[in-house]
């Protein structure tokens, strides 16, 4: 796949595009900071969806079915824990629907085959292959099997084990798949950064790409600010822990945003976005759709740089560019028409220069960009195209 090609290669969910042409898919990832509540889920999933989200995500596990036991751990019983964060088949279908009310993609991250097998008898439009399960051929099949695009996250997992999850995802019939770049789940600012390796995004696309993968991130760290860095990257898709509060999301609550803030990060988030463009010069233009006086007065025009008497021919050393540009005038990157000219009449010095005043104009030599590809026209801006 050309690069062309990827850029134009997106995964459709519902009514929304995901790919490199499109807007970031913005996810909250609810995981399991509802603590077992279908309310604050509802909370949660609404929240998301008033701050502009595009997507939210739960896990949802068997708890039997994720650990052979629950006792790993001094004090900790994983089994109990998981059972009160379970959901049940109705309780599943409940959140299903209230998410599409509320005009959102709600996905799973399935945690054990017994919940990929719940996935089927449920509207599941995408999901999320968590990061132990990224070496996991038995969930990566199942998950292939659901016939919906599939992420996959990928913290302490090597570039090897992610080039054969996305052979067996490949191989099982998945064949819209992104790649999420996981940051570390980590508070402390001496490793926070050095860990983060955001480059490991533009690694996937690199080695990835060419099979139509796309790439994206998690953003799991308790900075406030990083994820911007994440979204001047370009990922197709951003994934970020959200709560109601601390006291319900023991686990994540460290890297988590509270649904009181979500709708100001995706603000920024979008801002960032906004800000990359597409690549080519502009003019900074208003909120009205023209450029102001002061930005036109800032170019500058060709003017008389001396007496230009009527006959004489025009020589290099006649010209010069000044300001203002918004009272009318020739581009500097114009002058080339003007050397070998001659005046139709007197030209007197530090006077704005038109073609009209000259004979005989030259043909440029070569070629160069009309101004006209600017986002402005010839007209708005008073200087004349080539």
């Amino acid at each position: 796949m050309s690069f062309r090609e990827y850029w134009n290669r997106t995964i459709q969910v519902r009514n929304r595009r995901i790919g490199a042409g499109e807007k970031i898919f913005l996810t909250a990832e609810i995981g399991a900071a509802h603590n077992g509540s279908v309310d604050n889920a509802k909370i949660m999933i609404e929240a998301a969806a008033r701050s502009g989200c595009d997507g939210v995500d739960i896990f949802m596990a068997e708890p039997e079915d994720f650990y052979y036991t629950g006792k790993c751990l001094p004090g900790r019983d994983f089994h109990a824990e998981w059972r009160k964060l379970h959901f049940d088949l109705d309780q599943w279908r409940e959140l299903f629907a209230f998410a599409r009310e509320q005009g959102i993609i709600l996905y799973p991250t399935p945690l054990d085959l017994a919940s990929i097998e719940l996935c089927r008898k449920l509207p599941v439009e995408m999901l999320n292959i968590n990061s132990d399960d990224s070496n996991n051929v038995f969930m990566l099949k199942a998950a292939a099997s659901l016939g919906v695009p599939v992420t996959v996250h990928d913290i302490n997992i090597s570039l090897t084990e992610i080039a054969m999850a996305v052979r067996t995802l490949q191989d099982a019939g998945c064949s819209d798949i992104i790649l999420l770049h996981s940051t570390q789940e980590s508070g402390e600012e001496a490793t926070l950064y050095e860990s983060a390796n955001l480059e490991v995004i533009n690694t996937y696309r690199q080695v990835f790409g060419g099979s139509g993968v796309l790439a994206g991130c998690v953003e799991h760290t308790t900075s406030d600010f990083l994820i911007y860095g994440v979204a001047a990257l370009r990922p197709v898709l951003i994934s970020k822990h959200i709560q109601i509060r601390p006291a319900d999301n023991p686990g994540d609550y460290h890297i988590s945003v509270d649904t009181a803030n979500l709708a100001a990060m995706v603000k920024k988030v979008r801002y960032i976005e906004q800000a990359l463009g597409g690549g080519s010069n502009q003019f900074v233009l208003g909120a009205d759709g023209g450029a102001s006086a002061w930005t036109l007065s800032r170019r500058k025009v060709l003017v008389a740089a001396r007496n230009i008497p009527a006959g004489k021919r025009v020589e290099e050393a006649d010209l010069t560019a000044k300001r203002p540009g918004n009272l009318g005038g020739v581009s500097p990157m114009q002058y080339i028409h003007l050397i070998g000219s001659v005046a139709k009449r007197d030209i007197r010095a530090n006077e704005p220069l038109e073609f009209e005043f000259f004979s005989e104009i030259q043909s440029a030599p070569y070629k160069y960009p009309p101004l006209d590809e600017y986002r402005t026209s010839a007209d708005l801006n008073s200087i004349r195209g080539a």
